[in-house]
């Protein structure tokens, strides 16, 4: 595959291997840090925001980013700030999958319009593209590509940074990660001064959600929370935010696909996807997202649909290297009996789940022939190994153990290498 875009910072061999020595258990024994934003959660969240807006800058310059679709929502946020004597700007030109493009636009706008709050209003998509144009806004000669998890960004001299999801499943709200798309690939990147100061959890912005995109969303959810959980960078903080957030989605998610109008299940879920955003963010996400980032790219696969036919394989996967994949089948409340037959069954029951919201299981239900499959699974592997996400694996990412998850993606066969 020819490289058509810049080098970022998780694909250079040093970097990598510096990433892989971070996560070891020695280093994460001498230093774990936890990063999570101030949230304000419920039906009067927008107003929370309102004073502890007013508290942070009087009369504040504030750019809100958003797309074309939730603009709506953000006037409505724009509404309730202007009266308070801000002024108020926005940007509505965010795109899915989130072109470096865009983020060169939004930082150009940034930049002559010099807010001291950036508002992101809006699914991952918005709220990605927000923190990096505060990058370049910022640190208008430094390279985004070049965010380095080991070193400091400095950011934070001109403005904040303030996330309104309006999806419930990336977590993005909570989180330093951000992925863009250049050259035709997905790139993620994170940094924990990423993570927005405040976080605003109102349910209603969430309730035009679709059945579909909220059951892959929530899926998203569910595979961070997952990750999180079997990761080897998580620790006593996240493990507890990161069962909640399972059992939420379990509990809440099919009644969020059956009836939108459902506002405790949309509350339920909004909180399930922030746990596991502010889980994952402090831990790492599974092998499931890197396999899902290429899928994505490859055959225009929806990200929470990709990660979520991949989390029970990834699952399956890493439980060769760990049994703490057996604390999650205690918490879900699987049989007791042999290991392996244990986490067969875990396996099954994230499969019966995933059917069960309408959302594929395997490669082959999404219309992917297998002659189409087969002819690119060599670049699927290729752009799942140079994901950032594989530095991240608890099991060591190899080209031919991709190629075989994807394969057994394919049919739905359980894990059993």
């Amino acid at each position: 595959m020819t490289r058509q875009r810049p080098t970022w910072w998780a694909e250079d061999p040093f970097n990598r291997t510096l990433a892989l020595a971070a996560g070891a258990s020695s280093v994460r024994g001498l230093q774990t840090a936890f990063f999570v934003p101030r949230i304000l959660a419920g039906a009067q969240a927008l107003n929370m925001l309102q004073s502890a807006v007013a508290g942070i800058a009087a009369a504040a310059r504030v750019l809100i980013i958003t797309d074309q679709v939730v603009r709506p929502l953000a006037e409505r946020v724009a509404a309730a700030l202007r009266p308070a004597g801000h002024t108020v700007e926005i940007l509505d030109g965010v795109l899915p999958e989130v072109p470096v493009e865009v983020v060169e636009q939004g930082a150009a706008v940034a930049q002559q319009f010099a807010p001291q709050l950036i508002m992101a209003v809006g699914g991952g998509s918005a709220i990605d593209a927000a923190k990096i144009i505060w990058v370049r806004y910022e640190k208008p000669d430094f390279d985004f590509r070049q965010i380095n998890i080991l070193e400091p960004l400095g950011l934070r001299k001109k403005a904040l940074l303030v996330a309104i999801p309006t999806t419930a499943g990336t977590g993005s709200e909570a989180t330093g990660a951000a992925v863009l798309t250049e050259g035709g690939q997905k790139m993620s990147t994170t940094h924990p001064e990423l993570v927005p100061d405040f976080a605003v959890l109102d349910p209603a912005f969430t309730a035009g959600m679709p059945p579909q995109l909220t059951a892959y969303t929530g899926l998203d959810a569910l595979s961070h929370a997952t990750g999180a959980f079997l990761s080897h960078w998580a620790n006593e903080f996240t493990d507890p935010l990161a069962l909640q957030a399972i059992d939420l989605v379990f509990q809440y998610l099919p009644r969020a696909v059956a009836d939108g109008a459902d506002m405790e299940a949309r509350t339920k879920m909004q909180l399930a996807a922030c746990l596991a955003g502010i889980a994952f963010a402090n831990a790492a996400c599974g092998p499931d997202h890197a396999l899902g980032h290429s899928l994505g790219k490859v055959f225009g696969v929806h990200h929470g649909a990709a990660v979520g036919l991949f989390t029970p394989y990834a699952m399956g996967y890493v439980a060769r290297v760990s049994d703490k994949y057996l604390k999650l089948a205690d918490w879900l409340g699987i049989e007791p009996g042999p290991a392996r037959e244990r986490l067969a069954a875990l396996c099954r029951r994230y499969l019966d789940f995933t059917r069960a919201v309408g959302a594929p299981t395997t490669i082959g239900e999404l219309g992917i022939t297998r002659p189409d499959f087969e002819a690119r699974l060599p670049e699927l592997v290729e752009l799942a190994l140079t994901d950032g996400v594989s530095l991240l694996s608890r099991r060591p990412a190899t080209a031919e153990n991709y190629r075989r998850l994807y394969q057994y993606a394919y049919d739905g066969l359980l894990v059993d290498f």
